[in-house]
């Protein structure tokens, strides 16, 4: 078993990895109202390009530039002929984004890209199953959460004594729950507001934001009594994020205003950047053995610099000029493009 820390800090910090659960039910949320909620079936071939077009390029390019990487070890180990062979394979799987199906041979480019993978299996999915789980309201709503919830979790600790723990972190169907249960909070929330009309009282937003952050701190706390690691990073937590996440939308509070706040906005746009530039970056770093604290502060300007400069100087004009290519008309706000990676 990893050493969990002793403090809460470090604990949450030792913890961020379950962050990519947040994203996940963030995506599918973000995903319903924008393609579910005016009650038109998903156009395939829209969604599927708009989403190639906000993902694929910045993907693609760090794939290249991190390449090297892998090439320098396996020319170290292999020799010319054999070493371009192996990278050329790895490479070939990376671009068709296959690496979270075999990780332990084909996860060895820019590591944090099987979250992406995943993506792309939920997005395969969202056409039929986003479909489906938008005819649910009431009772059968609130069962097939329910099921999602038990029933993904249950997977997964089936499944755990049986994979590596890399393996298991990365497989598409064990977070697909944690997809589905995003758009189903989107569902219910619009039927919340059909049925209400107006925003909920403040003392309840405030009551599930306050539940939420308790619920986060009570998982901290209880991390070592699980025994194994990243206990949290398949969805356990999907009904405490579905709590900031109702929270924060339904009524302003000093919390979302604060949020709303112009450099968060632009630092949330570029998190997709920051997500792939981060690691290449700091292997970099590494290479070069600048490990000193004046090294990471460098490192940190330089990543979320680079992330900033991507999403409005690279990102944003590619994905709008392949959806014009493409001829497609995306349903995709900046704000949605963002969120929903």
């Amino acid at each position: 078993m990893t050493r969990i820390p002793p403090g809460l800090i470090d604990r949450g910090l030792f913890s961020l990895t379950a962050s990519v659960s947040f994203f996940f039910l963030l995506s599918g949320y973000v995903l319903g109202f924008a393609y579910l909620s005016k009650g038109y079936a998903v156009n395939k071939r829209f969604f599927l390009a708009a989403r190639f077009a906000r993902i694929y390029p910045l993907y693609f390019v760090m794939l290249v530039l991190d390449t090297q990487q892998l090439l320098r070890v396996e020319l170290h180990q292999h020799g010319m002929m054999a070493g371009l062979f192996k990278t050329a394979k790895v490479f070939a799987a990376n671009v068709l984004m296959m690496q979270t199906w075999f990780t332990d041979r084909l996860l060895r480019i820019n590591v944090p890209s099987w979250s992406l993978c995943a993506e792309v299996f939920f997005y395969l999915c969202f056409p039929v199953l986003g479909g489906w789980l938008w005819k649910l309201r009431g009772a059968r709503l609130w069962m097939t959460a329910f099921v999602l919830y038990v029933g993904g979790q249950a997977l997964v600790w089936v499944v755990r004594p049986h994979v590596g723990t890399e393996a298991l972190l990365s497989s598409p169907p064990l977070h697909l729950s944690t997809f589905a249960l995003g758009i189903l909070l989107a569902r219910w929330q619009t039927l919340q507001k059909e049925r209400r009309g107006g925003a909920p009282p403040v003392w309840q937003v405030m009551v599930v934001l306050g539940l939420s952050m308790a619920g986060v701190l009570l998982s901290l706390w209880a991390l070592p009594l699980f025994h194994v690691a990243g206990p949290c990073n398949h969805g356990l937590l999907a009904p405490v994020f579905a709590g900031f996440i109702w929270a924060l939308s339904m009524r302003t509070t000093w919390l979302s205003q604060w949020l709303s706040a112009r450099w968060l906005v632009v630092l949330g746009n570029a998190s997709y950047a920051l997500y792939l530039i981060h690691m290449p970056i700091l292997l970099l770093f590494r290479q070069f053995n600048w490990v000193s604290e004046w090294a990471y502060t460098l490192y940190l300007a330089l990543c979320l610099g680079l992330s900033v400069l991507s999403f409005y100087y690279f990102e944003t004009p590619v994905r709008l000029w392949l959806l014009e290519r493409f001829h497609s008309r995306s349903l995709e706000t900046m704000e949605v493009a963002s969120i929903a990676q």
